[in-house]
């Protein structure tokens, strides 16, 4: 199996936008900015060695360059050390953020930061009193606690959809080709899309169509201040939660359509939440142990390659497991998916795209 198939470029269909090659990095939080517990206004300013990572990444060869969580409320962080997009934030975040964005785009690469919320997923040393889409607590997992998290109001929600569009803004002027919404891992979106954290009685709960209003709503309120051809909606995607009474592959077909008919244009599918953390093979062995998954190399890719089916227009890409150039070859010629995406092996390797395009490396060290 040749992997020339992974050196051809590929264009986003909205933006016209040219992917140099099906390699991307993944979102994988850098824990690179500030953190001050003692003046929240000094904290989520990324550190020079946010920019440093991705320069090191751009130089070895990613197409797609993803970053990782850029939690859009100071008050709800991923985790300490996340960079921050608040409109509070009395510093400059289009000066903050250029210097990454210009590392990441400068041999080619397309740049897509990822914006987030983490809801009910918020540590509970850094926020006792998380918002959810309901109230339903996540228990200790993750060597972590959470709080009991609080239902969003309606008032709070359109908020929230303001900070997306915000955020999305100032990243544009900093000259990022567009964002990634973190739709996955039992973050926010995730929360509002699950019947397992959903259990609201008003327009955002019920029905997978009022479930997946708020995700609807945040790409419609990008798209109408950043429009699709100039300005790139991705999204990453659960194929499914991976834990019962989550969301299911059957209604994640169905969402991953109105999406892309809603102007999202490249779509990366991973799965689990905090509670089945599916992407971390190392934790969910019956993903990672499983026949498919030794002779494909991916968690994934069955699921991806069924989504992809789905799909008219947008570009897929699917996360994890992914160790072998010729694996990820043979997906893209078979056109299983259109992208391969990477994140710990571009942590561990950041040259290791050009290496793995040229034939030098094969298996990665992971």
């Amino acid at each position: 199996m040749s992997i020339s198939a992974l050196a051809q470029p590929i264009t986003l269909k909205l933006s016209g936008k040219v992917i140099k090659n099906r390699i991307y990095r993944t979102p994988l939080s850098e824990y690179a900015s500030t953190y001050d517990e003692n003046d929240i206004e000094k904290t989520g300013i990324p550190k020079p060695r946010y920019a440093e990572i991705y320069q090191e990444l751009a130089d070895g060869g990613a197409g797609l360059i993803c970053f990782g969580n850029i939690p859009i409320d100071r008050n709800n962080l991923e985790n300490y050390n996340n960079a921050v997009l608040d409109p509070r934030n009395p510093w400059d975040a289009v000066a903050a953020f250029t210097p990454a964005i210009r590392a990441a785009k400068s041999r080619g690469a397309i740049c897509l930061p990822q914006l987030q919320f983490p809801g009910r997923q918020v540590p509970e040393f850094l926020n006792k009193h998380p918002k959810s889409a309901s109230d339903v607590q996540l228990g200790p997992c993750l060597l972590k606690t959470y709080g009991k998290p609080a239902p969003l109001t309606r008032e709070e929600i359109k908020e929230l959809v303001g900070r997306y569009v915000w955020a999305a803004e100032v990243l544009a002027k900093a000259g990022a080709d567009g964002i990634i919404l973190h739709g996955a891992h039992g973050y926010i979106l995730n929360q509002f899309l699950s019947p397992l954290t959903n259990k609201r009685t008003d327009e955002y709960g019920g029905t997978l169509e009022n479930r997946a209003r708020f995700i609807l709503d945040i790409v419609n309120s990008i798209k109408a201040k950043l429009p699709s051809d100039r300005f790139v909606i991705a999204v990453k995607f659960n194929c499914q939660d991976f834990i019962k009474g989550g969301q299911s592959f059957a209604e994640q077909c169905v969402v991953i359509k109105w999406l892309e008919d809603a102007g999202v244009d490249f779509f990366d599918i991973s799965g689990g939440t905090y509670e089945s953390p599916a992407w971390r093979g190392n934790i969910m062995t019956e993903l990672a142990e499983r026949p498919s998954q030794k002779i494909r190399g991916s968690y994934f890719v069955e699921w991806a390659q069924e989504l992809k089916k789905v799909l008219s227009r947008a570009v897929i890409g699917t996360t994890g497991g992914w160790r072998d150039s010729r694996r990820m070859a043979e997906a893209v010629e078979n056109e299983d998916v259109d992208m391969i995406g990477l994140g710990r092996t571009l942590r561990e390797d950041p040259a290791w795209v050009d290496k793995a395009i040229r034939g030098e490396v094969r298996v990665s060290k992971l």
